[in-house]
């Protein structure tokens, strides 16, 4: 893993002094790439086999996955997915929809799902390189390689998560809002915050640069959209209900998160104090996601400042989705595939630089088998030093990263404040 680590890394070098192959043959090389890694065995994560789980509870069982478990259903498949998740005392309710799947296949079996989600993930990454190239202002091979060929995202294809196509929904709104098409960009963007609700912030930012940028009414045609569409989805799905699942593994926390080490510190402490193992739990629970609020918060509004003067949506919204998941108590080594093909629209800028070595971070991580001891001295090294990791990474994202191009022109909003004042003055 480190060695594929480091031959991505050296793509930035090579660049430079050696001559590269034409945008064609790079799509070419990556779509070859992409075939193998898409029907070679899951090799980490058994997330699949929860998506289909969840589309057969409306399909076959005639539930809602919002209100009903995995474990009620009585369903083989749960077998299938790996670890706690199995376990029949956990409540694991979708954090994405699934069911179109089920309800296309029927009863085919999980051999055809995953092929399914394995081929949508690996063709639609080759429109995603030619978006990156062509829309993104170069036709730069290097940009489709660097993307393609990334370890992240070809273990993401391999795993079949849904990220890919969150990534991929993601990089539509900002070339969408990049063309001035705020409402159709409104509306791949509810998909987006639908498919998976931590899309929400870069979508988020987004919108903030639109309404700096472009103006308030710009702004309004974007969102409007947006919000109407996301709230009629889940009204349609249970309203407060349907949000229960996202309130209850709002605490949820990962090894390698900058809020492992406060987490363990305050939970021992708890414990030391008397207080039962179970209410220990979730009143740390509770105070991470509290935390990790606050600082997202800051953080973003930090990164959307020093941003405000990008010349294109993209570079806000790979900024906001770096921040996201250095500062997230729950982040897996596919996440950043949802950022991933945004800040491939300046594949050297420092922003793309710290999201491909933050993410490399957490793959090279999480090759370790999970359990609370690492089975060799990297991982325990990763492990105890995962805080300070994540805070450079942060460090690096708020001071050092900056657009690699920015527009001189006075921003909408602005424009149209000192247009009111002067109207107001001269009354």
């Amino acid at each position: 893993m480190g060695a594929a680590l480091l031959a991505h890394a050296g793509m930035w070098v090579c660049d430079r002094r050696w001559p590269v192959l034409s945008l064609r043959h790079s799509l070419v090389l990556v779509g070859l790439v992409l075939a193998v890694v898409a029907v070679l065995p899951l090799h980490h994560s058994r997330d699949l086999f929860l998506y289909d789980i969840y589309g057969r509870a409306v399909v076959e069982h005639r539930v809602s996955p919002y209100t009903t478990a995995p474990s009620e259903l009585g369903d083989p498949t749960v077998d299938l997915v790996a670890g706690e998740v199995a376990r029949a005392d956990l409540d694991v309710r979708p954090r994405v929809r699934g069911s179109g799947i089920d309800r296309v296949l029927g009863r085919r079996g999980i051999r055809t799902a995953r092929s399914a989600c394995r081929g949508r993930s690996s063709q639609l990454h080759a429109p995603w390189l030619r978006s990156c190239s062509s829309r993104g202002g170069t036709r730069d091979p290097m940009a489709a390689m660097a993307l393609g060929c990334s370890p992240v995202m070809l273990a993401t294809v391999n795993d079949a998560h849904n990220d890919v196509l969150l990534g991929l929904a993601i990089l539509v709104v900002v070339l969408l809002v990049d063309d001035r098409r705020y409402v159709f960009a409104g509306g791949v963007a509810a998909i987006a915050v639908a498919m998976k609700v931590p899309a929400a912030v870069p979508i988020a930012a987004v919108a903030a640069w639109v309404l700096w940028r472009r103006g308030w009414r710009p702004a309004m045609w974007f969102s409007v959209p947006l919000f109407a569409a996301v709230t009629t989805a889940y009204l349609a799905v249970g309203g407060s209900e349907a949000m229960r699942p996202l309130r209850e593994s709002s605490g949820d926390d990962s090894r390698f998160a900058i809020w492992q080490p406060l987490r363990d510190a305050r939970f021992e402490q708890l414990l030391e104090d008397g207080v039962r193992w179970r209410v220990a739990l979730d009143t740390v629970r509770d105070q991470m996601s509290t935390y990790a609020l606050a600082l997202l918060v800051i953080a973003l509004a930090v990164a959307i400042w020093r941003f405000r003067r990008a010349g294109h949506p993209g570079e806000v919204a790979g900024i906001a989705g770096v921040v996201l998941m250095i500062t997230s108590t729950y982040v897996m080594p596919w996440y950043p595939a949802m950022v991933l093909p945004v800040v491939a629209l300046a594949w050297t800028s420092r922003t793309s630089r710290v999201a491909q070595v933050q993410a490399g971070f957490l793959l090279l991580a999480y090759a370790e088998r999970p359990g609370n001891d690492p089975t060799t001295w990297l991982g325990t090294l990763l492990e105890q030093r995962a805080v300070w990791v994540n805070l450079a990474f942060l460090v690096a994202a708020l001071w050092w990263c900056r657009p690699a191009h920015v527009d001189e022109h006075t921003p909408a909003f602005l424009a149209a404040w000192r247009s009111d004042a002067a109207i107001a003055s001269d009354e």
